[in-house]
């Protein structure tokens, strides 16, 4: 499992020195401390390992969006198989900034979609996402995750 960290427009990079598996509680926490820098911090709940990332960046952050990801990625120019997980739980889910709270109660939900099959099936409610490992009919290519 590959876990990650984007300030975008800049590229990802890598939690290191942390690993997880299947049936792990993980929990993020993401400060801004300015518009142009913050902090990352993963925890394993299950094993007690944590790694702190300060990030920097010359772009400034938005603070208008908050994305809660399960993706595929790829390799060597093509997507890696995608792994058949039962069900994935973002508890607790929540933006915050100056003016208040958003939980993705009303996110925009994207299932993954690989070679024209959907594999995902989401739900959200006012805290939480739940990702589900499916496969369905086929349809239109989308872009994969869940944002707000």
């Amino acid at each position: 499992m590959v876990t990650w960290y984007e300030w975008f427009p800049d590229s990802t990079d890598d939690f290191t020195g942390i690993t997880f598996k299947a049936g792990d509680t993980v929990k993020l926490t993401v400060t801004a401390m300015a518009t142009t820098s913050g902090t990352a911090v993963i925890e394993n709940l299950t094993n007690g390992k944590t790694v702190t990332k300060t990030i920097t960046s010359n772009n400034a952050l938005c603070g208008q969006d908050a994305e809660w990801i399960v993706e595929d990625y790829e390799e060597n120019g093509g997507l890696v198989p995608f792994a058949n997980f039962d069900a994935i739980e973002f508890s607790g889910a929540m933006a915050t900034n100056q003016t208040g709270s958003v939980g993705p109660g009303s996110a925009t939900v994207i299932d993954i979609n690989q070679n024209n099959i959907v594999l995902t099936s989401t739900t959200t409610n006012t805290s939480s996402i739940n990702i589900t490992y499916v496969i369905n009919e086929a349809v239109a290519p989308m872009v994969d995750g869940i944002a707000i």
